[in-house]
């Protein structure tokens, strides 16, 4: 079943529940990561996506929609046809940020269909927009890093 055919058979407590449980799947990825990670640097990146997604835990638990008020970033593509590298023990920096970005790319594509969706409820539909431009920021941040960490020219 389609994220949209299922959408369509929640009524809003369900649709922020899926949210959440969205989110706490991301939080529980990069914790496992984290742990597993050797190198101090990829700990504390997967600490910043931790502490990240549990930001939009709570604010979707307290359904905070002015706390999303921004201009939505530029989706930069660096690691959209990148390979999704496997979580495993000794994960590289440049593993890390791949899979992290993608996992942000995938989770915005769900908000911005669930904005899609809402069309008809302003408030919603702004809410699930302002959802996906934060992952969309989240994205854009880790491609940066990756694009200053691993792209830069000779």
């Amino acid at each position: 079943m389609s994220l949209k055919d299922q959408v369509k058979s929640m009524d809003m407590s369900g649709i922020v529940e899926l949210c959440i449980s969205q989110e706490q799947q991301a939080i529980d990825l990069y914790t496992l990561a984290r742990d597993q990670a050797k190198d101090e640097s990829a700990r504390q990146k997967f600490q910043e996506l931790v502490d990240m997604e549990t930001v939009h835990k709570i604010s979707l638990r307290n359904f905070e929609i002015e706390k999303y008020i921004e201009l939505p970033p530029a989706n930069l593509k660096v690691t959209d046809y990148l390979m999704e590298p496997e979580l495993k023990d000794n994960m590289t920096t440049q593993e890390i940020l791949i899979l992290a970005a993608k996992r942000e790319d995938k989770t915005a594509r769900m908000y911005q269909d669930l904005a899609d969706h809402f069309h008809f409820d302003k408030k919603l539909n702004t809410f699930f927009q302002m959802m996906a431009d934060e992952e969309l920021r989240h994205k854009h941040d880790l491609e940066t890093e990756y694009e200053n960490e691993f792209l830069q020219e000779g």
